[in-house]
């Protein structure tokens, strides 16, 4: 079995309940809570962060990533994505996307996630 050895970094909706007691405590414990995005940045200073969204300029599989370099793959609401003006305020920041069939289609949140580690894992492999 292959691990990511990833955090999942959360920020926290107002008004939102999560119900995480269903989890494993191995997940549980892997899940943080933020209260801004801007606030990861404290947890991973030196990270890409790459930020998944349907206006992204690049295809994910575009993106330069060393293999030792740590990343952080960043995805807005299911609803709504990640506003532009928020994804600008990350350092070492790069906005891209999956390919789609349809200009302007997306996947929803898990797929995306799941498309993208995969991504990253098989271009790491690579080199």
């Amino acid at each position: 079995m292959y691990s990511i050895g990833s955090l999942l970094y959360v920020v926290a909706r107002p008004r939102t309940e999560y119900k995480l007691e269903m989890l494993p405590e191995k997940v549980r414990n892997r899940i943080r809570f933020l209260s801004s995005l801007e606030e990861i940045t404290n947890y991973e200073p030196n990270s890409l962060f790459i930020v998944l969204e349907t206006y992204g300029t690049r295809y994910l599989n575009e993106i330069e990533v060393q293999p030792s370099q740590d990343v952080v793959l960043v995805i807005g609401a299911e609803d709504y994505g990640l506003p532009l003006n928020e994804a600008a305020k990350l350092p070492h920041s790069v906005v891209a996307r999956l390919p789609t069939n349809v200009e302007g289609m997306s996947y929803n949140v898990v797929s995306s996630l799941v498309m993208a580690i995969y991504e990253l894992k098989r271009g790491r492999e690579s080199k």
